[in-house]
């Protein structure tokens, strides 16, 4: 599917890009009194809640808290996304959320739309599926602008604090699961009723969906800023 070999990759390599701010992990949240080689990575947090075929609730910090950045500047946040990987320390399973790739407009406060849609991945054993926005195009969009398959984000503070920027936003997306591969059947039924809209038939399918939305604080050592 195109959102998955090429959407997985590019976010991948925003994680890299960003990574050279990312350190080990510390047991307690650092500070800015605990001087300049702090890892800003520390601070991170992030709450957020998963609803509908996965019921979850997610609240952590630190270096589970996942940052895509590809630039950063004075006014924006190119490549930016915001998610978090847990593991169920009793069932051993990994949930992995991520806003997608977006280009935010740090002096705006009012909600921003993302370049590449939301997902989440829920990986258990040998199961790993991964509920995408693009596939909540092909199976529940009824918009024809797509709206209700793009992930969403809103600034609600940004500011200076000595090296650091703080930034403070909530995020909201949807987000589906479609069996791969696709049977022949779920295909011909689409083929039949060619220009509807969604696409595809959930139901007829097995496809399921999710809501995701949360909060979030990072801090972003302005050492990367460009002018």
């Amino acid at each position: 599917m195109y959102y998955r070999k090429i959407y997985l990759p590019l976010l991948a390599c925003a994680m890299a890009a960003c990574g050279s701010c990312v350190k080990e992990n510390t047991k307690e949240p650092v500070t800015s009194e605990t001087g300049k080689d702090a890892d800003p990575a520390d601070l991170n947090s992030i709450s957020l809640t998963i609803e509908g075929e996965v019921n979850q609730k997610i609240e952590t910090r630190g270096q589970d808290v996942n940052v895509a950045l590809l630039k950063f500047t004075k006014t924006s946040l190119e490549g930016f996304g915001i998610g978090a990987t847990v593991v169920n320390a009793s069932t051993h399973v990994t949930t992995s959320t991520s806003t997608g790739l977006m280009k935010i407009d740090l002096g705006a406060r009012t909600e921003q739309e993302g370049l590449v849609a939301g997902s989440v991945t829920v990986e258990s054993g040998n199961s790993r599926p991964t509920y995408s926005g693009q596939s909540y195009f092909l199976y529940y969009e009824t918009a024809t602008d797509q709206r209700n398959s793009k992930a969403y984000l809103t600034l609600t503070e940004v500011t200076d604090t000595a090296n650091l920027l703080k930034v403070r936003g909530q995020f909201r997306y949807n987000a589906a699961y479609g069996p791969e591969p696709m049977s022949n059947d779920c295909a011909l039924e689409a083929i039949k009723n060619s220009g509807r809209m969604p696409m595809y038939n959930a139901d007829y399918c097995g496809a399921k969906k999710v809501a995701v939305k949360g909060t979030f604080t990072i801090y972003l050592d302005k050492v990367m800023q460009q002018k």
